[in-house]
């Protein structure tokens, strides 16, 4: 089975029909996938600031982590299973995109770098350099926003 074979079959899944076909399920899905992903930066962008060492500074980074967790989780299920939803209603326009690659790649990279390093930076006993956090809290950065700049670009590329 090929990449195209794969794509095909996403957008004939009866969910990714059901999606198209609906006069309000994809704006409504698009607006929870906006909402998710827009609070999941807003977490990643404080705990990285703080990581930085911008702001909060009377709170340690394993604190305002623990104190984000929730918010941050809730928010990554939201934006991925709205994700999913939103690509099998377009697999076939993702898979002629330019752009989807692109945030698939940094979506990984995300996601990697958070299950590899960032929960043991946030961790309360992580013996990190400053500058190792840094660099972490970086590439969190760029990462995170690069996918919804990715995103974003779908629509336009």
């Amino acid at each position: 089975m090929s990449l195209l074979d794969l794509f095909k079959w996403f957008d004939a899944t009866p969910i990714s029909k059901i999606i198209r076909d609906s006069t309000y399920i994809f704006p409504v899905v698009e607006v929870l996938h906006l909402f998710g992903l827009t609070l999941l930066l807003g977490t990643v962008t404080v705990i990285s600031l703080r990581m930085l060492g911008v702001g909060m500074r009377r709170q340690s980074v394993s604190e305002v982590a623990s104190q984000l967790q929730p918010w941050s989780v809730g928010a990554a299920i939201l934006t991925i299973v709205s994700g999913i939803l939103l690509f099998l209603s377009e697999a076939m326009k993702c898979y002629a995109n330019a752009a989807f690659p692109y945030k698939m790649w940094l979506l990984l990279g995300g996601i990697v770098l958070f299950f590899v390093a960032h929960r043991r930076v946030t961790s309360p006993t992580s013996k990190l350099s400053s500058g190792a956090m840094k660099v972490i809290a970086v590439l969190s950065l760029i990462l995170w926003y690069g996918v919804a700049i990715a995103g974003r670009a779908i629509a336009f590329v």
